[in-house]
């Protein structure tokens, strides 16, 4: 939207109330309300674009500081969206039975800068490595209502990698003991040992997420994850909150067959394809084969594992495996339930393009932090488009998008400045000082 603001959205003034406990001054409320306006409407996410979408605004500066330097408690204002949230889900009953916590990552992509955090990931939809933040989300599903949950940002830290270059380093310095080398090995020492102690795995982060999601009270019986979260610690987190899982499972994942272990790809060749039984699931028609069996990085925890080709078995390619600590479900409901975790999926696409999750230029961390909170609360604030209580997924009215949501503000925003414009004009405002106020 290039036009001007004159007023903020009616969605984040009528929940103002909820968020305005995070915040210490009216200023601070104020340019919590423009950061949200502008995520929701504007074209880029940058501070100085956000800025210059309002009428009469101040130095960009201001705004600038309420991210990076101004006093209020991130985790604080992500707990009240998601308070909103279940406020909401608790409009009618709800069954803890159907609610399922995803765990997913995300790249935030980036060119390489001096951005605290950033990382050379491999992005496997492109298939090469990009500069990015790469950020681990809990996304919260029930039937027809979804919202994200929480995030935490996974620091990468190849200890092999890292620990050649100081090798390497050293036999420089020994080479050639100079000042500039003993400062610049001391930092790089410095360096790898603070990475060490902040490094901690996805599956740990996994589980923190897990473990908050139990402690809010949120309504799930079973926990949703791909390959990467496949691990013993997490399993473990999430069944001592009493709680059923299903992950997808690498191919080398070994197993025990006949008092050996082998791995998870050698172990379905041994598979007849008569052994795989159809099921139709929505339009798709999947192929499966179950079995419950020990798995060695589960310290031989017996799990069911599904086999699954989609449309028609295929004994030259490898399967899709998943993997679950519920023995007694059929192939069928465990296929089901896994699919649940696709909203997550176009929730992240929905947030990158709609609502500027990966557009901030921020070194900081902590204020890149609070630009991905408050585009949760941009993204959780776009479902009082929809009917009460109800998701942006379960809408089937005027707006079927997060795009047509935005739209819908930008709308809005629009009648606003033709309401003020008209307003001036029957307070004896001429219109070329009208033109003049507005491009201003």
């Amino acid at each position: 939207m290039r036009l001007p603001i004159v007023q903020f959205p009616n969605i984040v003034v009528e929940h103002l109330a909820q968020f305005a406990p995070v915040f210490q001054t009216a200023e601070q409320r104020k340019h919590f309300c423009e950061y949200v306006t502008g995520l929701i409407v504007g074209d880029k996410a940058t501070i100085s674009a956000i800025n210059a979408l309002f009428l009469n605004n101040n130095d960009q500066s201001a705004l600038n500081k309420f991210l990076t330097q101004a006093v209020w408690d991130e985790n604080q204002l992500n707990y009240q969206r998601v308070q909103l949230e279940l406020n909401r889900l608790r409009q009618r009953p709800v069954s803890a039975a159907a609610g399922r916590l995803i765990l997913d990552d995300t790249l935030a992509h980036h060119t390489k800068c001096a951005m605290e955090g950033l990382a050379y990931l491999h992005d496997h939809s492109v298939g090469h490595n990009v500069w990015a933040h790469d950020v681990v989300t809990s996304y919260y599903v029930n039937r027809s209502d979804q919202f994200p949950v929480d995030l935490r940002l996974y620091l990468q830290f190849n200890r092999k990698y890292e620990g050649a270059v100081l090798r390497a380093q050293q036999g420089r310095l020994a080479a050639a003991p100079t000042l500039p080398n003993y400062r610049h090995y001391l930092t790089s020492l410095l360096s790898y040992h603070y990475r060490q102690q902040c490094y901690r795995p996805k599956t740990a982060l996994g589980a923190e997420l897990v473990r908050q999601a139990v402690a809010w009270q949120l309504p799930f019986a079973v926990v949703l994850f791909d390959s990467w979260f496949c691990r013993l610690p997490l399993v473990s987190v999430i069944e001592a909150a009493d709680k059923d899982w299903i992950g997808a499972c690498p191919k080398d994942r070994l197993v025990l067959q006949q008092n050996r272990w082998c791995q998870l790809q050698e172990y379905v060749r041994t598979i007849p394809a008569t052994a795989y039984h159809p099921y139709r699931i929505g339009d798709h028609l999947y192929w499966a084969f179950t079995k419950v069996l020990p798995m060695k990085h589960l310290k031989r925890q017996a799990v069911r594992i599904v086999a699954s080709y989609e449309e028609k078995v295929q004994a030259n390619k490898t399967p899709n495996f998943y993997i679950t600590n519920r023995k007694d479900w059929e192939p069928k409901r465990i296929l089901t339930t896994y699919l649940d975790r696709w909203p997550t999926e176009t929730f992240n696409e929905d947030v990158k393009r709609n609502l500027g999750f990966e557009d901030y230029q921020l070194r900081q961390l902590h204020a890149i932090r609070r630009h991905w909170y408050l585009s949760f609360v941009a993204y959780s604030l776009l479902g009082d488009q929809g009917h009460p209580g109800r998701s942006r997924w379960a809408v089937r009215g005027q707006f079927h998008s997060t795009g047509q949501r935005c739209q819908a503000v930008v709308d809005e925003l629009l009648g606003h400045l033709v309401h003020w414009i008209a307003q001036h004009l029957h307070d004896g405002f001429a219109p070329d000082t009208i033109l003049q106020l507005l491009l201003a």
